[in-house]
Formats: structure tokens, C-alpha cells, sequence
């Protein structure tokens, strides 16, 4: 079948009915043959970290640079992260209602424009408005592009999500490479680059967009988040990653400050996120593999343990690069954990809420987890420094750890 983005682009947003476009439409539609979603979800996922590596990486580098404080730097970070428990699962819903690739288009060339913007200035409250507004755009990406994966990966049980999400990982890999090299001088930068790369991820969808959106339009109703939180096992569940998300809240955005503390630059910082991301496409290949021998839960204790005895490590290393060393277990912390976590909650989902399904693990995790998390780091960074920081940090995990093997322990993986 052919596809039809530019009958779509000119004539309807939301509509699914497919009439005749005009004879010249027709012609160009001739030039866009189908892509298949095995080669657009890869594009879809490198372009999408690339563009997050692109600005994300290097932002609390650049807000230290001009000046900010500490605290100044961990409320941005928790406005960014936080609106992901209110807006992600609003957008995942919305994405089941009208389709995924048209509302990764919205949000996409909306971060393009605000991404740019947010680069223009040096005001707190300015950039404090600017993260705000992106942040209800950028975030909920990661579940739709999800979404998408876990709906095709249903319909072939071949494929696994490991394999394509690996890609998001190897965008963000050069992504941050490149951007840390043009940063040396200048991190105000790293909003332009990224902006392109949004822009970039805006015109190949727009190009590649299916005439009709698969959707569970008559089935998806905010009545829909019921199916989540009756399940109570679930909800204990979300609560739970919730919490882990506060405890390795240094191993994500704050992972920048720590190496500037210990004297890096930001073409160094460059290079760690490149061998994190790096070693990410490994560890989706192996954790692939590995998932169809155990449960998922087991995963989920694998990624959580690791990342406790990482932040252990950070908290006794000074120099940049001995952690260098430690950032290659990165590729557990965050792949394994996703796959596990995200076999866990598909499997509890129904087909049709499936990007619902996994808007929830970005809100609990990486919305009101890490968001926490987020403004902790702030204020022990200012009165502790990042390395006791990262001890505490991993002295909650280790009870976040405990609490979750004796959830799952309790539950025996049963669904209900």
C-alpha cells in the first residue's frame, strides 16, 4: 500500500477517512514508497535519543557554566522530569486514541522550536518557562515511540524490544560525542544541534506516515487509567520504580556535574556519555537473549543491584577516568531494567492501552522518581558534594532493592 504524508499534511490531521487525493497529490505520493516499521522505528528511536543526547547531556554543564546554583540547576531538572507523572500518561492515551506517528509529530516539531528557544536565554525564570513548556512536549516521546515498538513487536513475536530500542541507545551514543566536541568552547551550542535533530525527526515522520493511524480509538477513555490502578499488585508496582527512580537519580542527569566536579570538560563528558550509550547495544542484544530465559522480575533485580554498586563505586572515585571505567555498566542500569520493567507491565496490559502502559513507567520512574531525586542531588551537592551524595543515594537503593525482592518474592509473578 502507499503511503499518503503529503495527502495528509495538506488536507486532514486527525481524520481516519482515506479519499481520492487529487491528481497531483497522487503523483507525489508515487515518490515515497512504503517503509516498513522495522527500518522506521530504528530511525525513529536513534533520532529521538540523538535529539535528547543532543541538549539533555551537556544542560546541567551549560547551566553551571553561566552561573547557576546547585539548586537553581536540580529545579530545573525536577520541572523537566516532573511533568512526565501528569502529561506522559495524558499523551499515551491520546496517543491509543489517534495514533502514535501523528502525535509524534506534534510533539517533535514543537521541542524543535522550543529546544532553539530555550537557547536564547540566560534568565532563570525565562529558562524556567522554557523547560516547563518543553518538558509537557518532550517527554512523553520515549512511551509513544514505545508504544509503537510494543504494537508491532505483538503482531511478530520474532521481534523483541531489545532490539529495537538498542538503536535509541546508539543515537545517543553519537550524539553526545559530537555535541561534547562542538560544546568545548561554547555549550550554548548543544540547543541548536539539537533543535536540527528534532526538526530532522519531524520531517522523516511526516514523510512516513501511514494514511490510516492504528488506533483503539472506541476503546481508549481516560476511564482507561482504571485498568492500571485496580490492579493493585501493578500500582505497588509503579510505586516502586517510583522509588528507584529517586535512588539513581545521580546516574542520569546529575552524572554530568559529577564528572565537572572531578575536573572534566565537556568534550570528557562527551566521551562518558558515549561509552555509556555505547555499551547500552550490547546490553539490550545480551538482555534480549537473557529475557526469554528468566522472568522479568529478575532483570529488574539484575539492573537494580548494578546500579547500587555503581553509585557505591562514584562515591570513592575522583578521578574522571577510573568512573570512566564504571560508566560501562551503564548498559545494565539502563537497558536491562527498561526491558525487565517493560515485559513486566506489557504483560499486564491490554492491547489496546499499550502506550498507555508504558506512559506509567515514565511517570512513576522518570516523572516523580528521578524528578525527586532530582531536587535531593540539588540541595546534597551544595552541602555534601556529589560523592557522599552518591553514597546516600545508594544506601536508598539498597532498600528499594530489598523491598522490591520481597515484593516479587510475595507476588510469584502473578499478574493479579
Amino acid at each position: 500500500m502507499i503511503l499518503h504524508p503529503i495527502k495528509w499534511k495538506f488536507t486532514y490531521f486527525w481524520e481516519t477517512i482515506d479519499t481520492d487525493p487529487s491528481p497531483l497529490i497522487k503523483r507525489i505520493e508515487g515518490l515515497f514508497p512504503e517503509i516498513s516499521e522495522s527500518f522506521k522505528l530504528p530511525v525513529f528511536y536513534f533520532i529521538m535519543a540523538g535529539s535528547f543526547a543532543g541538549w539533555q547531556s551537556f544542560f546541567n554543564v551549560h547551566l553551571d557554566s553561566i552561573g547557576y546554583s546547585s539548586m537553581q540547576i536540580g529545579a530545573l531538572n525536577a520541572v523537566f522530569i516532573s511533568t512526565s507523572a501528569l502529561v506522559v500518561p495524558f499523551w499515551g492515551m491520546i496517543a491509543d486514541k489517534f495514533g502514535n506517528n501523528r502525535i509524534l509529530l506534534l510533539l517533535s516539531t514543537v521541542c524543535a522550536v522550543m529546544v532553539f528557544l530555550m537557547g536564547q536565554t540566560l534568565a532563570f525564570y525565562w529558562m524556567l518557562v522554557f523547560i516547563a513548556v518543553i518538558s509537557v512536549f518532550h517527554q512523553p516521546s520515549g512511551a509513544v515511540v514505545d508504544g509503537m515498538t510494543m504494537g508491532y513487536i505483538r503482531g511478530n513475536p520474532r521481534l523483541t524490544y531489545g532490539q529495537f530500542r538498542l538503536w535509541g541507545s546508539a543515537g545517543y551514543a553519537v550524539s553526545s560525542l559530537v555535541v561534547g566536541y562542538f560544546a568545548r568552547q561554547d555549550t550554548s551550542v548543544i540547543f541548536n544541534i539539537a533543535a536540527v535533530l528534532f526538526l530532522a525527526l519531524s520531517l522523516f515522520n511526516l514523510f512516513t506516515l501511514p494514511s490510516r493511524p492504528v488506533t483503539g480509538r472506541s476503546l481508549v477513555t481516560f476511564g482507561s487509567f482504571g485498568v492500571f490502578f485496580r490492579n493493585g499488585k501493578l500500582l505497588l508496582f509503579l510505586l516502586i520504580i517510583m522509588l528507584y527512580g529517586v535512588a539513581i537519580s545521580p546516574l542520569h542527569q546529575f552524572i554530568n556535574l559529577y564528572y565537572r566536579d572531578l575536573g572534566a570538560e565537556s568534550s570528557f563528558i562527551g566521551w562518558v556519555f558515549f561509552i555509556q550509550a555505547t555499551f547500552e547495544v550490547p546490553a539490550f542484544i545480551i538482555g534480549a537473549r537473557y529475557l526469554k530465559r528468566v522472568r522479568a522480575e529478575r532483570m529488574i533485580m539484575l539492573a537494580m543491584t548494578v546500579s547500587c554498586a555503581r553509585m557505591v563505586l562514584y562515591g570513592f572515585i575522583t578521578n574522571p577516568l577510573m568512573a570512566l571505567g564504571v560508566s560501562i555498566f551503564h548498559g545494565i542500569t539502563i537497558a536491562f531494567f527498561l526491558m525487565g520493567v517493560v515485559e513486566y507491565v506489557q504483560a499486564r496490559t491490554p492491547d489496546h492501552l499499550r502506550t498507555t502502559g508504558q506512559a506509567l513507567i515514565w511517570a512513576f520512574h522518570f516523572g516523580a522518581g528521578v524528578t525527586l531525586g532530582n531536587l535531593m542531588l540539588g540541595y546534597l551537592r551544595d552541602t555534601t558534594g556529589m560523592l557522599k551524595a552518591m553514597h546516600i543515594h545508594a544506601a536508598l537503593a539498597l532498600v528499594v532493592i530489598l523491598g522490591a525482592g520481597l515484593f516479587f518474592r510475595l507476588t510469584d509473578g502473578r499478574q493479579h
